[in-house]
């Protein structure tokens, strides 16, 4: 069987990419294709940016003798032009409507646990419309509505397995907001057993664990399976969890955002036995899953330096543009003047070097904060503290042996900085 899968990149999306290219012939579509194909050789891999496929027309060569289309792309935060209204709702409508046109028998959209007409939030809403396009097509459909998905790299998994791994756990108000998560694996499996001819057609399925539980017993659990002994939950009030989220999501430090805080407020449960009936399997209870994957120290580390690595890029961006923005002027220039011309530079060139050096300091710490060309940008970083340093050394040396240490202090900052190139390698 051909089965052409969109968002093959993403967490669910590689998975279904890694079990389905076993037993068929795969066309996995995602931005950077390349990545994907060193990932999974066997498969072909296109590159497909969904902002630039806006017509029938633009998909029907992609779907030229494909059985079945896979819909697994999703978003859980806006950013630039990757909106929920265009990635959601329209670009799913129009490979939809290719898909029938062009002959595919069957379509399976991955859409979320609370699409229906209860929606309120403009993610479920997104997801909602596009449920809604696929239903109207002469077409064999699948909607499957995932709670929460864990597994290994899935996103919002690794941010909660953080959150269980700090001193107290910090819950939105007790807690006790209901959650139904399924294991990644059980999700896949489901997804095979649909692709059977045999397998019901025309039908939404909550693709969800055997029980609801509470967010509280989710986070409790995931601390017991990091190692942590630790109890102790941290009550969050509602209106201080949205703010956070809002903050967080804008710093780039949790995966997060404010409407995420409404959509956990409301409950994320389901029904469990039409999946069971559409499939013939069970999945697995959130503490047996974890329990058949022991965590390892990767997965220790992970969750402890989880929140710390945006903070660490935070922080040296801001040194960097603190340290611009004190030789614009806020040290005395006189003094800037005389530490360059003990290193030889003077007269017309002490004020372009002292200038060019701290516009060059902050445009690398604004490019630190925005997460531009990091890597990159770091090479630059130490290769500055570097001749930095030895400049001061054959300069004013004596600054060596400064009590506040302000050229040892060099040593840390190359390591954190090589520290961070390792976090934000990805």
């Amino acid at each position: 069987m051909r089965i052409l899968i969109t968002g093959a990149s993403g967490f669910i999306g590689s998975h279904l990419t890694q079990a389905l290219c076993r037993e068929h012939e795969v066309v996995a579509c995602a931005r950077r294709a390349q990545r994907l194909k060193q990932r999974f050789p066997e498969i072909e891999a296109l590159a497909v940016d969904l902002s630039t496929r806006r017509s029938i027309d633009d998909w029907l060569p992609l779907l030229q003798g494909v059985d079945m289309v896979i819909n697994a792309v999703g978003i859980i935060r806006e950013t630039g032009t990757q909106t929920f209204e265009h990635l959601h709702h329209r670009a799913p409508c129009i490979l939809f409507q290719a898909s029938q046109r062009a002959g595919v028998k069957k379509i399976i959209q991955i859409s979320a646990l609370g699409s229906d007409e209860t929606a309120s939030s403009r993610y479920h809403l997104s997801k909602k419309a596009a449920d809604d396009c696929l239903k109207q097509l002469d077409v064999d459909w699948i909607i499957l509505k995932p709670s929460l998905v864990y597994g290994p790299g899935g996103q919002s998994a690794e941010f909660f397995k953080a959150l269980a791994g700090l001193p107290w756990i910090p819950v939105v108000e007790q807690g006790e907001q209901l959650v139904q998560p399924i294991h990644i694996d059980d999700l896949t499996a489901a997804v095979q057993a649909l692709l059977s001819p045999h397998a019901p057609a025309r039908i939404a399925i909550d693709a969800v664990g055997p029980e609801p539980i509470s967010l509280k017993r989710m986070l409790t659990t995931y601390r017991r399976w990091l190692g942590n002994t630790r109890k102790g939950t941290l009550p969050v009030p509602y209106a201080l969890s949205l703010f956070g989220a809002k903050l967080s999501g804008m710093l780039g430090i949790a995966p997060i955002t404010g409407e995420t805080i409404q959509m956990l407020r409301r409950g994320n449960a389901g029904n469990v036995s039409t999946l069971i009936r559409a499939t013939g399997l069970t999945p697995r209870s959130f503490d047996i899953a974890l329990h058949e994957q022991p965590a390892q120290q990767a997965d220790r580390w992970h969750a402890r330096l989880f929140f710390l690595r945006p903070l660490l890029r935070l922080s040296i961006g801001l040194l960097w543009v603190f340290t611009g923005l004190v030789s614009l002027g806020l040290y005395p220039v006189e003094q800037s003047y005389a530490l360059l011309a003990q290193v030889g530079i003077a007269g017309t060139m002490a004020p372009v070097a002292l200038y060019s050096a701290a516009l060059l300091d902050l445009a690398l710490g604004i490019a630190t904060l925005l997460r531009h060309r990091i890597q990159q940008v770091a090479i630059i970083q130490i290769t500055l503290m570097i001749a930095y340093s030895v400049l001061i050394s054959i300069g004013p040396s004596e600054l060596w042996l400064h009590p506040f240490g302000p050229i040892t202090k060099n040593i840390p900052l190359i390591v954190a900085t090589l520290i961070m190139m390792a976090l934000e390698k990805d």
